[in-house]
């Protein structure tokens, strides 16, 4: 019999990897252990708002652990140049995008330095908004957060900046406007 630590996880990085979130105070919810869909998630990261502790998702990505300490809207304000919001398949931003241009437009996003008005002010001001299906899974927002995290890694090695990756979730969006008022018709 052969026993192999191959699959072991080697790393463990942290988004946003500021000091400001302990180790001691955090929470940890692992992506692919849960059966709640985003909303549920959404909300389990707000209930922690204003609390002593955070929560923290954790996912893997191959050998690495990754964690990230997401946001909610809490009603502060945050201007809208400096979110950048991205779903499954797109990048909503200008006149949408796909999102396999997620590595020209976060780097646009995050390098801007005030020059575009559409995009951040600065890379310290710089979120990124993830928004998926409400009724999607812990899975589904592994997906998206794997890919969102592998292509900040590349733009900030290129860089060779101390950028940060700040993320918000939000279901918001996605609630259908109300209908339209029926018209009383003038021929009545």
């Amino acid at each position: 019999m052969i026993l192999s630590c191959e699959n072991e996880t080697t790393e463990i990085q942290y988004y946003p990897s500021t000091p400001d979130f302990s180790t001691e105070r955090a929470v940890l919810f692992g992506l692919d252990t849960t059966d709640l869909n985003f909303r549920q998630i959404t909300n389990k990261v707000a209930s922690y708002y204003g609390k002593w502790e955070y929560l923290t998702i954790e996912f893997n990505d191959g050998r690495i652990k990754k964690r990230i300490t997401p946001f909610v809207y809490d009603g502060g304000l945050i201007k809208y140049r400096n979110v950048l919001p991205i779903t499954s398949d797109s990048i909503l931003k200008e006149k949408g995008f796909p999102i396999s241009e997620l590595k020209q437009i976060l780097k646009k996003h995050y390098l801007n330095k005030d020059e575009n008005f559409r995009y951040a002010q600065s890379p310290n001001k710089a979120l990124v908004e993830v928004t998926i299906d409400t009724s999607k899974t812990g899975k589904e927002l592994e997906k998206v957060l794997v890919n969102l995290t592998r292509v900040f890694d590349e733009i900030k090695e290129e860089v060779n900046d101390s950028i940060e990756l700040k993320v918000f979730f939000d279901y918001f969006r996605q609630i259908p406007p109300p209908p339209m008022p029926k018209m009383e018709s003038k021929n009545e």
